[in-house]
């Protein structure tokens, strides 16, 4: 494998959100085997992502969402993790939701943990 491994680092969604508020979470790594798990934060109220590790480092997932109004999201994304001029790990998140909407989101290696998992 190439490139960062996210095994056992949290991140949180940037956003232009001025109070701050991200959905944050935390990745896990078995051989090829990455998931994750996702706590509130703006709209998110839990989350889930599981996929399989590319020789790149690189990986594709599939993930669902709860927001807190209820609503569940569902998709696919390939995810880019990579280093800042810092030392921490970014991830540009490609992807697709079952409802066709596509895009890019970025996430932020941030200490941790902020939340105990439960």
């Amino acid at each position: 494998m190439t490139g960062p491994d996210v095994d056992g680092v949290w991140f949180r969604l940037e956003t232009d959100d001025p109070a701050g508020e991200a959905p944050y979470g935390q990745y896990h790594r078995e051989d090829d085997v990455i998931w994750a798990e996702f706590y509130a934060g703006g709209t998110l109220r839990s989350g889930r992502l599981v996929g399989r590790l590319r020789a790149d480092g690189s990986f594709d997932a599939s993930y669902c969402l709860l927001t807190g109004d209820g609503e569940l999201i569902s998709g696919a994304c390939h995810s880019v993790p990579e280093f800042d001029a810092q030392g921490n790990i970014v991830i540009s998140d490609h992807f697709e939701r079952s409802d066709g909407t596509r895009g890019v989101t970025r996430i932020r290696q941030i200490p941790g943990p902020l939340q105990e998992a439960s």
